[in-house]
């Protein structure tokens, strides 16, 4: 039972995030535009950066092939959505139980 409840966890945090970021992408572009063109410009750095790395080419293709600036910059909001989600949630449990099972067994 503790599986199944894990999985839809980390089920409903991915969805939150892909859903978090998607807005963070839109409300970006459309509020500040300036500052998305210098992530959008970052991501591009950054693409070029990874794909002169001076790889063999077999492998430099499937680089170049999925990594692009946009995959690049969802990437970026994602993972700072799933930062936000993962303290917004610590702050929530840490008010619902104080003390968690950890603290309690080491003092």
């Amino acid at each position: 039972m503790f599986l199944l409840g894990r999985i839809g966890s980390v089920s409903a945090t991915l969805v939150l995030a892909f859903v978090l970021a998607t807005a963070m992408w839109i409300g970006l572009s459309l509020y500040l535009p300036d500052i998305m063109e210098l992530i959008l410009n970052g991501a591009d750095h950054v693409e070029d950066w990874m794909t002169h790395t001076g790889i063999p080419s077999r492998y430099n293709n499937f680089v170049r092939l999925f990594i692009g600036d946009e995959q690049l910059t969802f990437l970026f909001f994602t993972i700072v959505s799933r930062i936000l989600i993962a303290i917004i949630a610590t702050l929530f449990v840490r008010a619902v139980k104080p003390k968690s099972a950890i603290e309690k067994a080491f003092g």
